[in-house]
C-alpha cells in the first residue's frame, strides 16, 4: 500500500470516530444533567409556641327578654297609657279596648247558662223520679256544659280587652295611636327587659367547630364603645347551629354580668367588642405558626377546597403533600390547628410549582447572597 493511501485511510478513520462522538455525547450528557437536577427549596421547621391568640369580634347589645305585645281579641283602642321609653312594672296596665260589646256578650252567655242550668235541674229531678228518659237527661247535661263553656269564653274575651306588662321592663316602641281599631294579634307595643342585657356576635365556622365543651365556663371581656370603653364580663348562653347565608358565620349569645350598683345605661342596639382568647376557647394553649406562603389549596370535583402544605422528606429528597387544618391569621403567619408535628420541615416558598416527583434539597444561603 502506498504512503498516500495510508494517509487517506487514517484521515477517514479519524473523521468517522469524530462523527460517532458528536452524535452520541450530547444526548448522554443531557441525560446525566437531567438526572442530577435537584431543586433548592426554602424550609421552615415546625415548632409550637405559647398561644396568645387574642381576637376582637364586633357585637351588638340585645335585650335578654323582649316581646311584641298584642291583644288576643280585636276592637277599638280606648286607652293607651304608655309611651316609648317608659319604664313599667310587671302587671301594670298598658292599654285597653272598648269593652262594651264584650260585656254584652258576657251578659248573653250568663243568661244562656242560667236557662241551661234551670233546664238541667228540672230534667234531672224528673229523671230521678223515672218520669223522663235518660236521653233527655243526657241532652240537658250537654246543653249545660256548652253554656258553661260559652260563659267562660265570654269572661276570657272581656279580660283580653286589657293588656298588661308581662315582666318588669321598658316600652321600646308603641306601634299605634289611641282610638284606632286593633285586630286580634296585631303587634301593638314592643316591650323589653331593661335590666338583663345580652351581647350577640358572630364567629367563623373554623372556630366554632373547635370550641370545647368546657368553653361554656369561659367569660370574655365585653367593651362598650359608647361608655368610654367600659369593660364587662359575659357568660355563655347559647349559639345558633345554622350559619348566616352570606357570611357562613354562627351567632353566639352571651349575658353581660353587671354589679347591683352599676348605673350605666346599657340599651339594646349599642355596639360593643367581645375580646376573646381563642387559645382558651378552643383549649389550645400551644399553637403552630407557618408563613402564609407555605399554604396552598387543592379542590376536587364535588368537594370543598382543602388546605395543604409540602413536607420535606429528607430520606429521598422529595416533597410530600399533607392536608392541614388552619386557624386564624396572625400578621403574615397562620395558625395550624392540626396536620403537622414538631420537628417536621415544611417548604415555605414556591409551593405552587412543586410536584411529588420533584427532587428537592434544603436551600443554603451562599456567601454574598
Amino acid at each position: 500500500m502506498t504512503s498516500s493511501s495510508l494517509k487517506l485511510l487514517s484521515t477517514g478513520a479519524i473523521l468517522a470516530t469524530s462523527l460517532l462522538i458528536s452524535a452520541c455525547s450530547p444526548e448522554q450528557e443531557s441525560t446525566q444533567i437531567q438526572e442530577t437536577v435537584v431543586r433548592p427549596v426554602k424550609l421552615v421547621t415546625v415548632s409550637s409556641n405559647i398561644a396568645h391568640n387574642i381576637r376582637s369580634f364586633p357585637a351588638e347589645l340585645k335585650a335578654s327578654k323582649e316581646a311584641n305585645l298584642a291583644f288576643r281579641v280585636g276592637g277599638q283602642l280606648n286607652q293607651l297609657v304608655v309611651t316609648s321609653g317608659q319604664v313599667v312594672k310587671k302587671g301594670q296596665l298598658l292599654a285597653s279596648l272598648d269593652p262594651t260589646d264584650f260585656k254584652l256578650d258576657l251578659e248573653l252567655a250568663k243568661a244562656d247558662y242560667r236557662f241551661a242550668k234551670s233546664n238541667f235541674d228540672r230534667t234531672k229531678s224528673t229523671y230521678e223520679k223515672k218520669v223522663s228518659s235518660r236521653a233527655s237527661y243526657e241532652a240537658s247535661r250537654a246543653s249545660l256544659d256548652q253554656a258553661e263553656n260559652a260563659l267562660q269564653r265570654a269572661k276570657n274575651k272581656l279580660s283580653y280587652t286589657r293588656l298588661y306588662a308581662p315582666f318588669d321592663g321598658v316600652i321600646a316602641d308603641v306601634e299605634t295611636e289611641n282610638f284606632q281599631y286593633i285586630n286580634a294579634t296585631q303587634s301593638l307595643i314592643h316591650f323589653q327587659d331593661n335590666k338583663s342585657i345580652d351581647v350577640e356576635f358572630h364567629i367563623p365556622e373554623s372556630l366554632i367547630a373547635n370550641i370545647q365543651a368546657s368553653a361554656v365556663n369561659y367569660k370574655p371581656n365585653v367593651i362598650i364603645n359608647v361608655l368610654n370603653n367600659k369593660v364587662y364580663k359575659a357568660h355563655y348562653k347559647e349559639y345558633s347551629t345554622t350559619p348566616d347565608d352570606e357570611t357562613k358565620t354562627y351567632e353566639i349569645t352571651m349575658g353581660i354580668e353587671r354589679d347591683a350598683d352599676d348605673s350605666a345605661r346599657l340599651l339594646p342596639g349599642m355596639t360593643a367588642d367581645v375580646v376573646i382568647d381563642l387559645g382558651l376557647l378552643i383549649n389550645q394553649t400551644q399553637n403552630i405558626l407557618l408563613p402564609v406562603e407555605a399554604i396552598f389549596e387543592t379542590t376536587t370535583a364535588g368537594n370543598s377546597p382543602e388546605q395543604k402544605v409540602w413536607v420535606y422528606d429528607a430520606s429521598n429528597q422529595r416533597a410530600v403533600m399533607r392536608k392541614v387544618e388552619v386557624g386564624s391569621l396572625q400578621g403574615d403567619r397562620i395558625v395550624i390547628i392540626s396536620g403537622l408535628k414538631e420537628g417536621e420541615q415544611v417548604i415555605a416558598a414556591g409551593v405552587h410549582s412543586l410536584t411529588s416527583d420533584t427532587k428537592v434539597r434544603p436551600w443554603v444561603r451562599e456567601r454574598g447572597l
